[in-house]
């Protein structure tokens, strides 16, 4: 169900020029190779909405992702990725399937009764596997907080916002009822139009993950040890106001920064500025 699982490994882990690879890019080499290869593992999960039609086309491949996290489990891994994590990490086969049903849980609803529900059902997907990139950077036994995966949810988020036309036709839910009342109190009756989610309704979604996004930033804990994380936060922040100030057009084209402001604000964060 995966395109190739015996292709070389480099060629699944976050590469030049992607978000993830810059959020690793300045940690130091002991810190880089399992946390590359869990973001590479969540990538192949997470993204497969996106590239798939509809649902019934992506949830065979998730079925594939969890039969191989069974194999991981067993100590037979047959793919690239899971192969190289083998048993380094006890609590990523249970994270990892963590992630898969939250995927599939989101796969072929049509909304959210809120923000509040949808960030809670992205932080039941993504938080197990967030604790294990986190766990990677803090010193042995510190526990990851509340706060932290609090933010990585919002991360998830924004970055699933940014790729919502892709999601939606995927079939994964992203609209929130809250969202739909504050776009109509603010706009009157909103216009028939094609798709689920009016552009009104998804301004009022990345006005609200922007506001939420730039307090948990401020305030998050640890923040040089959990640098992964804050520099992905600052680059979704970026991302997202770029969106914002582009008129939320992402049904046109797929707002990216270029790899040499990725390189800066990673570098930004890195330097605590």
């Amino acid at each position: 169900m995966t395109p190739s699982p015996a292709d070389p490994l480099q060629t699944w882990l976050p590469q030049v020029g992607t978000d993830r690879y810059y959020a690793q890019f300045y940690l130091p080499r002991a810190q880089r190779q399992p946390l590359a290869l869990i973001e590479a593992l969540r990538g192949e999960i997470a993204r497969i909405p996106a590239t798939c039609s509809s649902a019934s086309v992506a949830l065979p491949k998730l079925a594939w992702w969890r039969e191989e996290l069974a194999h991981l489990q067993r100590g037979t891994p047959r793919h690239a990725i899971t192969r190289a994590l083998g048993a380094q990490i006890p609590a990523l086969p249970g994270a990892a399937l963590a992630l898969v049903g939250g995927v599939e849980a989101l796969l072929g609803s049509y909304a959210h009764a809120s923000r509040a529900e949808r960030r809670a059902a992205l932080l039941a997907a993504h938080g197990p596997l967030w604790a294990c990139t986190l766990g990677v950077c803090l010193p042995t036994g510190t526990p990851v907080s509340p706060q932290a995966l609090s933010c990585a949810a919002l991360v998830e988020e924004a970055y699933a916002l940014r790729d919502v036309r892709r999601l939606l036709e995927g079939g994964w839910s992203l609209v929130a009822q809250d969202s739909v009342a504050a776009a109509v109190r603010q706009h009157g009756v909103l216009p028939t139009l094609p798709g689920p989610y009016h552009a009104a309704v998804f301004g009022v979604d990345v006005a609200c993950t922007l506001l939420d996004l730039r307090q948990h930033l401020a305030v998050l804990a640890q923040r040089r040890a959990l640098r992964p994380l804050a520099t992905l936060a600052r680059l979704a922040l970026v991302t997202l106001e770029e969106v914002q100030r582009a008129g939320c057009r992402v049904w046109e084209t797929r707002v990216e920064l270029t790899p040499l402001r990725k390189l800066w604000l990673a570098w930004r964060e890195r330097a605590g500025l």
